[in-house]
């Protein structure tokens, strides 16, 4: 029934209003009653919230496999961005699309990398995505250079941070701001105009109030000839001790992008005459992102701690393209037959897709430990309420190539309003997960409740439709410690991913049309072991057996997603480190690290023929081998320097593995690629430090995707800076 928009607007901020001031008359009353109830004075220090945490301890407990980024580890490797520093993580599957690793492309276990739209995205246990039951596409990471580690969760214990779980969850956690006051200031350059710089100011103004404030600027030239991209990111974050026993975190964030750079991608005679070329040269896209979160915390008793999580944001991104794939580039400016060695002039069109995300999101949390069931537990029992507006216009028109100008409008600069539709979501989550002691034996069962409801709008035509899901997403995990220095671990899960739309209409509902949600059972089981110091490692089985599974579907000018049935996923993981300091009391440490991902199946399980699925068929963008391996060496004098090299075997671009490439560079295998990396950090004296990073040194020319034709891979790029802290 066709759903009148002003009720519309009223009525989900009422909602809102209502769940947002019970949630928070309870949080004021337990707070009250802790002046009551707590004893001893416990530690101020507020950290953000974590899915794993900082002591190696934590990993010991964790229902299934994890893995820490270190601050260490990312000052010394230098990473340009996330996706460099989480390639060294076993699992992940990245894919470039550009220089500044804004477009983030992550899948883990051979899932669908494309804008990492299956693996749930946090920062500081706030989800990141654009609207992560609507539209769970990526087009914001924050800066690695004010985050402090990258927590990366793929087994049951993920249930606990939806509504994506069936991959995993990466959470990046911002820095601690530290007692005394203090800061550091960093400047980096580099070829293909790179360039970076990073303020940071931190510390306490008093006994209860901690400031810290971080702008980082940075600007690069694309994988393509006349692509450039320059990005703002500004984060304020403020720590306040209430009492002894409260705490209070507030943090707000402004992210501005301007790139000149569109999504369509090289034909395949392109390709080979020049991969680095690009014919659309007035292409651009537009980030304006502001968030802001508000964490509470309250130790109510030794045993018991309650936190309420608040988070909202509103993102605004835009994309003035004159081509949406290569499919189209034969309608630009004519050219010589054989004449691909520079961008002509482009007389073809000018499409715009203005699109306006808000999200608003409040998570009250109890953890407490008790011995109900006689044996020694830890609980944790929460709720979260989750609201999106998401607004999806598309203009297409006559407007000239060169016409550049951003905002809306019923008739913006010669476009006719192609779209215009909204996607409004409310969702309302529960969970809860108990850890039980016993002995050597963590036994850790639990349970998430997805409930959400959207509203599918079409504004032009006045018609809608509302659709309602609950998905019950039950899991459990145990882990056994009985072996000094190792750690065995094994556990099963119910994956969800909540339903996606498209950029095309149903033409019988004269809405987005739109997929089912993904249902999927985890299994893994795995060993971390130190057998001597100086060597750890983790050996991780996994196999995900998939319902319904979302594809992309080959089409003309627009993205299409289809359920494909049931798949499988199954492989093995192997992560290890050697330090010879440890191991051999070398006064140099010689250290080694290797993340290796197989995955041998990655397989259609099912015929779907109305969407052209062949049972066996390989799943697309899922290669079977994923290898990152470093070799170092740290002297005590305060070098590190680092060599590395990333491989990836070759991968399906598309459903029906078509092996032959077509004209247009969309359909076709892509072959595998090995790249090669370098880093170095040197201290000078205390607090300044000195450091360079080279990626792809041999210049190798690549395919990185074939989404919207030939993506080509990252370009050599070197860059060099210096950090001073004081």
């Amino acid at each position: 029934m066709p759903l009148n928009n002003k009720s519309l607007a009223v009525k989900l901020p009422f909602r809102l209003s209502i769940m947002t001031i019970a949630m928070l008359t309870a949080l004021n009353v337990q707070a009250k009653s802790t002046e009551k109830t707590h004893k001893e004075t416990v530690a101020s220090e507020l950290e953000s919230i974590e899915i794993i945490g900082q002591a190696p301890s934590k990993l010991e407990e964790i229902p299934g496999s994890g893995f820490v980024i270190n601050k260490t580890t990312l000052d010394r490797q230098g990473s340009l961005s996330a996706k460099d520093a989480l390639r060294t993580v076993t699992g992940v599957h990245i894919v470039d699309e550009d220089v500044l690793g804004r477009r983030f492309n992550l899948g883990i276990r051979g899932l669908d990398p494309r804008r990492s739209a299956r693996t749930q995205l946090l920062e500081d246990g706030a989800p990141i995505q654009l609207a992560p039951y609507g539209d769970p596409s990526n087009h914001y990471l924050p800066s690695m250079k004010r985050i402090d580690r990258v927590e990366v969760l793929k087994g049951s214990g993920q249930i606990m941070y939806g509504p994506q779980t069936v991959g995993g969850a990466v959470n990046f956690v911002s820095a601690a701001i530290p007692e005394e006051f203090g800061g550091s200031i960093s400047a980096a350059g580099g070829n293909n105009s790179y360039y970076d710089t990073h303020l940071r100011l931190a510390g306490a103004v008093n006994d209860y109030l901690r400031l810290s404030v971080d702008y980082i600027r940075q600007e690069a030239d694309g994988n393509r000839v006349g692509q450039h991209q320059e990005a703002d990111d500004l984060a304020v974050k403020a720590q306040i001790k209430i009492d002894d026993k409260q705490r209070l975190m507030l943090k707000g964030t402004l992210t501005h992008e301007d790139a000149k750079m569109g999504e369509a991608g090289l034909t395949s005679q392109m390709f080979r005459n020049n991969p680095r070329s690009n014919y659309l040269l007035n292409d651009q896209f537009q980030v304006r992102r502001y968030s802001g979160q508000a964490l509470y915390e309250n130790d109510i008793a030794d045993d018991i701690h309650f936190s309420t999580n608040i988070y909202g944001n509103y993102m605004f991104r835009e994309s003035t393209r004159q081509a949406n794939d290569s499919s189209a580039l034969n309608n630009c400016a004519k050219r010589g037959e054989n004449d691909f060695s520079k961008a002509p002039t482009p007389t073809c069109g000018n499409e715009q897709r203005p699109r306006t995300y808000r999200v608003f999101g409040i998570e009250p949390k109890l953890v407490f430990n008790h011995d109900w069931f006689g044996v020694k537990s830890e609980a944790t029992v929460g709720i979260r309420g989750h609201f999106e507006w998401a607004d999806r216009d598309r203009y297409v028109g006559n407007a000239s190539p060169t016409d550049t100008t951003q905002g809306t409008g019923r008739n913006n600069h010669g476009r006719d309003r192609y779209q215009d539709n909204s996607l409004n979501t409310q969702a309302l989550s529960f969970f809860t997960q108990n850890r039980f002691f016993l002995g050597d034996f963590v036994l850790t069962p639990g349970v998430r409740v997805e409930h959400y409801t959207q509203d599918n709008i079409n504004n032009r035509a006045n018609t809608s439709e509302t659709s309602e899901h609950t998905e019950a997403l039950p899991g459990i995990g145990v882990t056994y410690n009985g072996v000094e220095n190792m750690t065995l671990f094994a556990g099963v899960h119910r994956g969800f991913a909540p339903a996606r739309i498209d950029d095309v209409l149903n033409p019988t509902t004269q809405v987005l049309s739109q997929v089912n949600p993904e249902l999927s059972i985890n299994y893994e089981a795995g060993i971390r072991a130190q057998p001597l110091s100086g060597i750890s490692t983790e050996l991780t089985y996994f196999r995900i057996d998939y319902d319904n599974q979302i594809v992309n579907e080959i089409l003309i000018g627009d993205d299409k997603w289809v359920n494909a049935g049931k798949s499988v996923h199954q492989g093995m993981e192997l992560g290890l480190r050697l330090d010879s300091d440890k191991l051999f009391n070398t006064e140099y440490n010689y250290y080694l690290t290797h993340s290796y991902t197989y995955t041998p199946d990655a397989f259609f399980d099912s015929n779907v023929p109305n969407a052209n699925i062949v049972k066996g068929s390989r799943l697309p963008y899922a290669p079977e081998h994923l290898i990152n391996a470093n070799i170092g060496v740290e002297t005590p004098w305060g070098l590190d320097i680092r060599f590395g090299v990333q491989s990836v075997s070759s991968q399906f671009a598309d459903k029906e593995n078509t092996l032959l490439e077509d004209a247009t560079g969309r359909q076709g295998l892509i072959p595998g690629y090995t790249t090669y990396n370098v880093s170095a950090n040197y201290e000078v004296i205390k607090n300044l430090n000195v450091f360079m990073n080279g990626y792809n040194l041999s210049n190798k020319k690549y395919i990185a995707s074939r989404i919207d034709g030939i993506q080509t891979g990252q370009n050599f790029q070197m860059m060099g800076g210096v950090k001073w802290a004081f």
